[in-house]
């Protein structure tokens, strides 16, 4: 016995296809939540045995990207919030332009001496008007953010 389904069927379900691959082409869901803080902390020890606490806060919606840095060291905190305005955006990436730059009395953040190319790298991106490209990478975890800032060389995962 041989299945055969009507035209009259088989027509409108591979015009429902068509229109399911179409929706899934332009329709990408966001790999952050808007207005949600993401946060991460890391340790790090240095050539002279010191270790490097860091504590890093990023929050990304309406059109806004805002990223704070807390190094301390030794007892001493230093800080710097980065705030930009996004110039581009898509499912896997997010493009900004650095606004404003806010750092702690002192001018550079903890290491720069023990790490050169971290100095380079610093310096351009605590420019006002430094693009940066944020390249978005897919997370099972909804309460993640996983990114890769192509101007530091810097892979990053936080939670909110």
């Amino acid at each position: 016995m041989k299945f055969e389904i009507p035209q009259a069927v088989h027509w409108p379900i591979i015009a429902l296809i068509n229109a399911l691959c179409i929706f899934s082409v332009f329709y990408s869901p966001s790999r952050y939540m808007e207005n949600t803080s993401y946060q991460t902390k890391t340790r790090q020890w240095l050539e002279d045995l010191n270790q490097l606490n860091t504590e890093e806060y990023l929050t990304i919606g309406h059109g806004r990207l805002t990223g704070t840095t807390l190094e301390s060291l030794n007892g001493k905190i230093r800080n710097a919030t980065i705030s930009a305005n996004i110039i581009g955006e898509s499912s896997t990436r997010v493009e900004i332009k650095v606004s404003n730059i806010k750092l702690s009395q002192d001018n550079e953040l903890f290491a720069i001496e023990k790490t050169p190319d971290l100095f380079f790298r610093r310096q351009y991106v605590l420019q006002e008007g430094a693009i940066l490209n944020y390249e978005l990478i897919p997370t099972p975890d909804k309460s993640a953010v996983c990114f890769y800032v192509h101007e530091l060389g810097r892979l990053r995962c936080m939670n909110h």
